[in-house]
C-alpha cells in the first residue's frame, strides 16, 4: 500500500491496532481551517516494551512474521511526512496495556500530503471492525460527529451486507461533506 494521503497513513495506523489484537481502538481526527490536521489512534492491543518502542521509527524493523514482511515502513513514513510539514509523531505504548500514536500535519506547508478520502476511510475502518470496537470522533473547527462499529451493527445488523456497506459509506460521505460546508 503506497502511503500517499494523510488518510491512507491513519488506514495504516489502525490496521496496525487490528493486527496488535485490540479489540477497542478510538480514532480521533481534528482538523482546523487554520491548517492543522490531527489525528490520535488509541488501542487497547498487546502493546510494546521500552525496547520495541525504541526501534519503531527503524525501517528495518517489524514486529509481523519475517516470512511475510521484513520491514515496517509505515511508522517511518508517517514520521517523515509529518515532519516535512513541521508536525510531528508520537508514541506511547504499554507492552499487555495497548499503543497510542498521535501525529500532526500542517496542512498549509507545500510539502504537506493531501488529506485523501477520509470518508472512504474511515466508512471502511468501520466496516472492516467485525469483533473490535472502533470509535471514530471526527471534528473539523467547532463541527464534528461520532460514530461506533457496535452503534452501526446495533443499528444496521450484518456489516458485510452489501446495502449496509453502501448506507454506511453514503452516511460517512455526507458526515465529511457536512463538515467542509461548515
Amino acid at each position: 500500500m503506497g502511503l500517499r494521503t494523510i488518510a491512507d497513513h491513519i488506514m495504516d495506523i489502525v490496521q496496525n491496532s487490528f493486527n496488535a489484537g485490540a479489540t477497542r481502538i478510538v480514532l480521533t481526527i481534528i482538523e482546523n481551517s487554520s491548517g492543522t490536521f490531527y489525528f490520535k489512534v488509541e488501542d487497547n492491543g498487546r502493546g510494546m516494551d521500552e525496547e520495541e518502542l525504541q526501534k519503531v521509527f527503524d525501517p528495518f524493523y517489524t514486529t509481523r512474521d519475517h516470512r511475510i514482511r521484513k520491514v515496517g515502513l509505515g511508522l517511518p513514513f508517517l514520521k517523515y511526512a509529518a515532519e516535512l510539514t513541521g508536525g510531528k509523531v508520537s508514541i506511547q505504548s504499554q507492552k499487555g496495556v495497548g499503543t497510542i500514536v498521535e501525529a500532526t500535519f500542517n496542512t498549509r506547508h507545500v510539502d504537506c500530503q493531501d488529506v485523501g478520502d477520509l470518508a472512504g476511510t474511515i466508512s471502511t475502518l468501520l466496516l472492516m471492525a467485525n469483533d473490535v470496537e472502533l470509535v471514530v470522533k471526527r471534528f473539523k473547527d467547532e463541527e464534528g460527529y461520532q460514530l461506533s462499529s457496535s452503534e452501526l451493527k446495533q443499528k444496521f445488523g450484518d456489516l458485510s451486507s452489501p446495502i449496509v456497506m453502501k448506507v454506511v459509506f453514503d452516511l460517512i460521505e455526507e458526515l465529511e461533506a457536512s463538515l467542509k460546508k461548515g
